[in-house]
């Protein structure tokens, strides 16, 4: 790995996602082709890959009877290639399409990592559940038109400076276990089994007669919203030790007050919607972007006040929100336009 500053990389290639124009250069786009020359070529030059290392047609073998040839295939060193199959702008990343490249994955030696484009969305595959066989889901995505600066960082371990096989394989491992894991405890807090029940009444200091049938019953939405709250809080206390930013349970409070409100409308999106607390403000936005800041919030000691827009309104009380509801929704969905 190259003595890359992460940081000023980052940077570069924030600038450079923001300027690459991707309406115009799609307007040249009208089949596979182009859609390689105008898109998908210029956006790996962005990550700083030549035209020499995207080797095109490149040989995935299935045996001695049959021969397939994969788009575009980069050799990272004597070892490690990553696959790219390439479909035309403006069509559909179907399983069909994932099926395909899945054969070629299978068959192209030394490729952990395959990438699936039509241009605009790029996906990312890698083999982690069942070695040699490429997943069925991908472990990062990439869209062109809709990125934020998480995304930005999850692309960048794919600059041909930085890029490192062995850390992106085990990032997708943590993405795929995080995945399964809360899959699993969702499943036990809908439908909770007499084992976890019964592990949790093992723990608790209040010892009554175990009845599975009674727990489940007491288990509801009211009560996973109350968990949730405490794991939040408990984690930006935790986290502000060390930044001096303290979120206090106001804030908290006012977060799912606007939060509830905002999906009440079928055109926001729950999990687009968050906040970042910073020193002085508390801000609620879009996709974790600071150019979509929904409301930003100032509680101090004196004073308490949201500021939508480039308007101040004076709060009383954290219900006094309810009252910016018309307010809050259309700066919300004039942000997702």
């Amino acid at each position: 790995m190259s003595n890359i500053n992460r940081k000023q990389a980052f940077n570069f290639l924030k600038k450079s996602l923001e300027n690459f124009n991707f309406a115009q250069k799609a307007e040249n786009c009208a089949n596979e082709a182009q859609t390689k020359k105008f898109l998908i070529d210029p956006f790996f030059m962005l990550l700083n890959y030549g035209h020499e290392d995207l080797i095109p047609e490149y040989e995935a073998d299935f045996g001695e009877r049959v021969s397939n040839k994969v788009d575009y295939a980069i050799k990272l060193n004597r070892k490690d290639i990553i696959i790219i199959e390439c479909k035309k702008l403006h069509s559909k990343l179907t399983d069909k399409e994932a099926g395909q490249l899945s054969g070629y994955f299978q068959n192209a030696k030394n490729s952990r990592i395959a990438i699936l484009t039509n241009g605009r969305e790029y996906r990312f595959y890698s083999d982690v559940v069942l070695s040699n066989t490429m997943d069925s889901k991908p472990f990062f995505i990439f869209n062109l038109e809709n990125f934020n600066d998480n995304d930005i960082d999850g692309l960048l371990d794919f600059d041909a400076r930085i890029i490192n096989v062995i850390d992106i394989i085990t990032k997708a491992q943590d993405s795929v276990f995080i995945e399964d894991f809360e899959n699993t405890f969702f499943i036990e807090m809908i439908s909770p089994s007499a084992d976890f029940l019964k592990l949790i009444h093992k723990k608790m200091s209040f010892k009554s007669k175990f009845n599975d049938a009674r727990m489940i019953q007491l288990m509801n939405s009211s009560l996973f919203k109350s968990l949730t709250d405490k794991i939040i809080l408990h984690e930006t206390k935790t986290n502000s030790k060390s930044s001096g930013i303290i979120t206090t349970e106001d804030e908290i409070q006012a977060y799912h007050t606007i939060r509830t409100i905002l999906i009440q409308n079928k055109k926001i999106p729950k999990e687009k919607i968050g906040y970042r607390d910073q020193k002085g403000t508390f801000n609620i936005l879009l996709d974790e972007n600071q150019r979509k800041i929904i409301c930003q919030l100032k509680f101090t000691d004196s004073i308490k006040k949201i500021t939508i827009g480039i308007n101040d309104y004076p709060l009383d009380q954290i219900d006094d929100i309810l009252k910016f509801k018309n307010e809050l929704t259309e700066r919300t969905i004039s942000l997702l336009d």
